[in-house]
């Protein structure tokens, strides 16, 4: 039987050098096998699956030489739904598989006939890491993230070194929306592996979800630096890198606004104060009149405006404000008619980003009319706006 089989394998392909390689191992599997002259003639499944995993040949020459080995020898187990399950996921062909499935069937009938027991079928070998990273990968390949998250864990318990592993996970923790896992994964890639680019360009990519977007930056540069060809990092970077310097232009013409309307509102005052002293000095007036003046305030302060209000108008959160993220507490001070109408507005103190809404809101807003006796009279005062991160 031995010196068949090796004839049959050198007919079948004699131009591959790995076809000597492999009839050495199917040879080994008759050597170790010690249990009797049929023993010696079978495979077992474990002998079918260890030649699979060979790398000595391509894995077409393994299919090859196992079809012919399995026809020619015959088999010592029966095809099942499990067993044909993992021949499959270790790289078994069609032909291979038939042919293991003809052998079984004319063993089992064999068997029948002469009255003799069953063979028993050999223990399939536990997966090992190498099978558990490749049949998650295939998971990945088919959107089904919690099934790769689940057999990557396998993988790294059986060989916690393994970063690439830890990437992978990392990956599909990431399609899962689960970023804090993600970003430990990706933490434990850089550490066991600190040169993969890889392993930067993906948690960059992870910090800008989380809306990062500094770290983002940096991330994407530290991935260019370590590989020079990282087209991916090197867009990402630059995208982010001209959003930065808009945001930079927006702020500063923001500023630039918010002094312009500062300076203006200063020069106005300016001449009203003027003219209210010159009336003050200059005008004459009757002994009766300056008693009724000094008896009645011309205006009244009322400190918070905000209980006094009959239409309070909300400030607006303008963009600007929303990418600094500005929130706190602005003051408006304010100068109200008889009426209660609002004639002047002008934020004193708060984030610059949020004034300008503020003072417009306040413009819009009515108060209840101050009075002095019955009598309405103008009056000053102050509302505050709270702004708070939601």
């Amino acid at each position: 039987m031995k010196p068949l089989f090796i004839s049959r394998i050198r007919l079948t392909r004699p131009r591959f050098r790995s076809v000597f390689s492999v009839a050495s191992l199917m040879l080994s599997l008759i050597i170790f096998s010690q249990f009797g002259q049929a023993q010696q003639a079978q495979l077992s499944l474990a002998d079918v699956l260890i030649g699979l995993r060979s790398k000595k040949a391509t894995l077409d020459e393994r299919n090859k030489l196992l079809s012919d080995a399995v026809k020619v020898r015959g088999i010592t187990f029966s095809l099942t739904p499990e067993i044909e399950g993992e021949l499959a996921n270790t790289g078994a062909s069609g032909e291979l598989v038939e042919a293991i499935r003809q052998k079984g069937v004319k063993i089992k009938l064999a068997s029948l006939s002469k009255s003799e027991p069953a063979p028993v079928s050999t223990p399939t070998p536990a997966p090992d890491f190498a099978f558990y990273r490749k049949r998650a990968d295939e998971y990945v390949g088919k959107g089904e993230f919690d099934l790769a998250v689940s057999d990557y864990g396998k993988a790294i318990e059986l060989n916690p070194k393994d970063a690439v592993a830890y990437l992978n996970r990392a990956r599909a923790y990431s399609n899962k929306k689960s970023y804090d896992l993600a970003m430990l994964d990706y933490d434990k890639t850089i550490e066991l592996s600190p040169n993969e680019s890889a392993a930067y360009f993906n948690r960059g990519d992870l910090y800008e979800k989380k809306g990062n977007s500094q770290k983002a930056i940096s991330e994407y540069q530290k991935a260019i630096d370590l590989d020079a060809k990282n087209e991916s990092a090197k867009i990402n970077l630059k995208r982010l890198q001209d959003e930065q310097t808009k945001l930079e232009q927006a702020k500063l013409e923001q500023a630039k606004l918010e002094q312009a309307k500062l300076e203006q509102a200063k020069n106005s005052l300016k001449p009203k104060v003027a003219e209210t002293n010159f009336a003050a000095e200059n005008t004459k007036m009757p002994e009766s009149s300056k008693n009724t003046q000094t008896a009645t305030p011309q205006t009244v302060e009322l400190g918070q405006l905000n209980s006094f209000a009959l239409k309070l108008a909300k400030p607006t959160y303008s963009p600007i404000a929303q990418r600094l993220n500005a929130q706190g507490k602005v003051t408006v001070q304010v100068m109200i008619d008889e009426y209660g109408k609002v004639t002047s507005a002008k934020a004193i103190d708060g984030p610059v980003s949020l004034r300008s809404s503020c003072e417009e809101a306040a413009r819009s807003s009515k108060f209840k009319p101050a009075l002095e006796g019955s009598q309405p009279i103008k009056a000053t005062g102050f509302i505050v706006y709270k702004f708070v991160n939601q």
